[in-house]
């Protein structure tokens, strides 16, 4: 990927020189076949580098009054530029502005956050971050990625797993990559703490068609466990329903009670989501199935209140 990198940096010196940058030029002084230069060039379009071709020359130009900074951002500064300008939106319009005239100032391309990151601030413990550089690389060149992926429950249980993943989110302080699990042949959210010798393989993937809305919405409501889908039924008292608005899990039906509460309905890949979810609730809660989850709180709860 290094090497990916340098060549990449090596046509934006040759764009921004000046020089004429053809396709065959390309591939000849990079070593590398016309295809691969090209998709350096996708890559580099894609990081929003204004790189036009010039029919009239049939050359690679930058778009008019765009130029390089003399300073050369490796691929993790630019992907901390992009995290920290969603931070800093997070704290108004002004300081958005703000770091919108550092970047101008600095002459270098956007850095906006990749459409496949959904960024909320928190600080990465060092296996998440390692595990997240490589699938941020992994989903911008569409690769496969092998890993070793620990299970929440019985008793953290690996299995060897091939997945291609679409998108990074971020979620009740954790991360998480929703891929397709080519082990159970349907799209999953994996942990990233829980993701072990994280490896991108030599095969590519089909892209995924940008993300939706609704999308989101459901990948964000899976409760991360690895197991089967199973049916979860809760119930509400009244103070909890401005928040439940926050939240909206696949094939979720509401239904208001009598009483007033709240009743959720909803399917979940495993229980332990569910369970720490629903502990910010208490005691305010009331489980109706599945027996296992009720089971489950009341017997960490008894274990809890036993040590007060």
């Amino acid at each position: 990927m290094s090497y990916k990198f340098e060549s990449m940096m090596m046509i934006l010196n040759m764009i921004n020189a000046g020089n004429t940058v053809t396709r065959d030029a390309l591939a000849k002084k990079l070593s590398v076949t016309i295809r691969t230069a090209d998709r350096y060039i996708s890559t580099l379009r894609t990081a929003g580098f204004p790189i036009i071709f010039n029919d009239d020359r049939e050359s690679y130009t930058f778009e008019e009054g765009y130029s390089l900074s003399k300073a050369a951002f490796s691929g993790e500064e630019m992907l901390a530029l992009g995290l920290a300008r969603s931070m800093a939106s997070k704290f108004g319009p002004r300081t958005g502005k703000v770091l919108e005239s550092i970047e101008r100032k600095m002459s270098v391309c956007s850095t906006s956050l990749p459409k496949h990151i959904v960024f909320s601030d928190d600080r990465m413990p060092p296996l998440v971050e390692e595990n997240f550089q490589k699938l941020n690389l992994a989903i911008l060149d569409y690769k496969q990625v092998e890993m070793t992926y620990a299970s929440a429950y019985r008793d953290g249980d690996r299995t060897q797993r091939t997945i291609d993943p679409h998108y990074l989110l971020f979620r009740e302080g954790l991360w998480y990559c929703r891929a397709y699990c080519r082990l159970k042949k349907e799209p999953r959210l994996f942990a990233l703490d829980r993701m072990e010798d994280v490896n991108l393989l030599d095969k590519n993937f089909l892209p995924k068609a940008e993300i939706t809305p609704d999308e989101l919405k459901e990948a964000f409501g899976v409760m991360v466990g690895g197991g089967d889908p199973v049916k979860v039924v809760i119930r509400f008292d009244k103070c909890c329903k401005p928040y439940l608005k926050r939240y909206h899990f696949p094939g979720q039906k509401e239904t208001a009670l009598p009483d007033g509460r709240t009743e959720l309905t909803f399917k979940t890949t495993g229980i332990i989501g569910v369970k720490l979810w629903l502990y910010r609730f208490i005691p305010n809660v009331e489980v109706i199935a599945p027996k296992e989850l009720k089971e489950a709180m009341k017997l960490e709860l008894l274990e809890a209140a036993g040590r007060i």
